[in-house]
């Protein structure tokens, strides 16, 4: 099957629906303007507030001083409390706004690859509501896996380190070439295992909505399909490197606005806009091309199930007869 042609689909599948562009990046504007106005308006009050009342503290004696410090704690502890349940409420909110999104994206994207119907904002709310809970356990196990791997990177380099620090003792070469190979080793194996890490995600994700998986199901089979076909892997690195590339390209103009004169740190936040539009762009061809991929994927799967040769009940009835040679020595 032809990557590139997922990848004419996946174009196709961003152009027709081009609305989904925008709402993602209308995310991206709301999660970084909300996350500012969250911190710098309390943390705003918090050190005008705080430079007043230590103006008025160090006015008297020291007693004076240490019994307005624990009111000063007092005050600030409650402040900090309402100021930390407001963050905690606002990073629930933004995750179950991207589940939405996430949620609405996919059946859009589906619908489309399968059925050719574009971008409605009812079929994107009726598909926001009705897999939210379905994305967000499996998101929630996905990132479990995630911290789960992490903590077993960190705890193998810390074991690589130790050996490359035993080894300094006796020679400096050996150390420094060990040091070199296991870092290596280290980053193939993260970057592989990352690359098997988001394919299962997205292909959690995927069947949720194509086959109707329940969560259970979707860790389950997910990862026997992925044994089946193992040349997703393949068509995963490249994805990854095409984005990584493409995502190199755009940054690297910035740079080169920045030295023009006068304009040019006008140009770089406006190219800054255009910069995150490209990304989102671009990350949205790549979550389409591996849908596309696996839609065919399940469609040929299905296709070669159904073309499999059924015996009747004269043919099995005639290899009773005339049994294999083996059994009749």
């Amino acid at each position: 099957m032809n990557l590139f042609t997922c990848i004419n689909d996946a174009l196709k599948t961003v152009h027709k629906n081009y609305q989904l562009l925008f709402i993602h990046f209308l995310f991206l504007f709301f999660t970084f303007f909300g996350l500012f106005l969250i911190l710098s308006i309390p943390l705003g009050i918090l050190f005008v507030v705080f430079g007043i009342d230590m103006t008025d503290i160090l006015k008297g004696s020291f007693i004076e001083i240490f019994l307005s410090s624990i009111n000063l704690i007092k005050k600030f502890l409650i402040f900090a409390i309402i100021f930390m349940f407001c963050l905690f409420v606002y990073v629930i909110f933004i995750i179950s706004l991207w589940i939405y999104i996430f949620s609405g994206t996919i059946g859009i994207m589906c619908q489309y690859l399968q059925k050719g119907i574009i971008f409605n904002f009812k079929d994107f709310n009726k598909y926001g509501k009705k897999f939210f809970w379905k994305v967000a356990f499996f998101a929630l196990f996905s990132a479990l896996v995630f911290i789960l791997l992490t903590v077993l990177f960190g705890f193998i380099s810390e074991i690589s380190s130790k050996i490359v620090m035993f080894l300094n003792h006796y020679s400096h070469a050996i150390s420094v070439f060990f040091s070199v190979f296991i870092y290596l080793c280290i980053l193939l194996a993260g970057i592989t295992t990352f690359i098997l890490w988001i394919t299962y995600t997205l292909f959690g994700f995927y069947g949720l909505f194509i086959k109707n998986f329940t969560v259970k199901d979707s860790i389950k089979e997910n990862l026997k399909f992925i044994i089946t076909y193992p040349q997703f892997i393949g068509k995963a690195t490249l994805l990854f490197i095409i984005y990584i590339l493409t995502g190199g390209i755009i940054l690297s103009f910035s740079s080169l606005l920045a030295i023009i004169p006068n304009i040019g740190t006008f140009l770089v936040a406006v190219y800054q806009f255009i910069i995150q539009l490209a990304h989102v762009y671009i990350s949205m061809v790549v979550f389409a091309a591996f849908l596309s991929y696996y839609i065919r994927q399940v469609a040929f799967s299905v296709e070669a199930s159904q073309q499999e040769p059924v015996l009747s009940s004269e043919d099995n009835q005639q290899q009773l007869q005339n049994p294999p040679p083996s059994e009749l020595s």
